[in-house]
């Protein structure tokens, strides 16, 4: 890990997940305009392949965080009590959580798949110049 990413984490979990939900924010963002010649990063076919991977990494990375957190649900559910707000009592708020969870590890790993699938496609494609084009 390089120096710029360690000192970003001595945040607490909550901090550096809520950075990770603006850095998807700012992603949408700079993804908006097409591939334009000129653009900084985003200019060529190569650059859409290298987002695609950063975005397939931060997705085969999700599986583990949510896993974590079940873990932690799990492990400290008689330090909980349920509020008035449900009818059901902190084993089984906490087991619907951690089935939740679940859940969306099994979609954060498929989605992880199909980004793989779109990615190797991705691979294939190249910007023949000019010359190549007949022009």
């Amino acid at each position: 890990m390089n120096s710029s990413v360690s000192s970003r984490v001595e945040a607490g979990p909550a901090e550096v997940a809520e950075r990770a939900a603006e850095a998807v924010r700012s992603l949408n963002h700079l993804t908006l305009v097409p591939l334009v010649p000129g653009t900084v990063g985003w200019e060529h076919v190569g650059d859409l392949y290298r987002v695609m991977t950063e975005v397939r990494t931060l997705v085969d990375r999700l599986p583990q965080a949510l896993d974590q957190i079940a873990g932690h649900l799990g492990r400290s559910v008689e330090a909980y009590e349920a509020d008035a707000a449900t009818d059901l009592g902190p084993d089984a708020v906490v087991a619907s959580a951690a089935a939740a969870l679940e859940a969306a590890r099994c979609c954060v790993d498929e989605a992880g798949r199909y980004l793989a699938v779109a990615q190797g496609a991705v691979s294939h494609l190249y910007e023949p110049d000019s010359a190549d084009r007949g022009l």
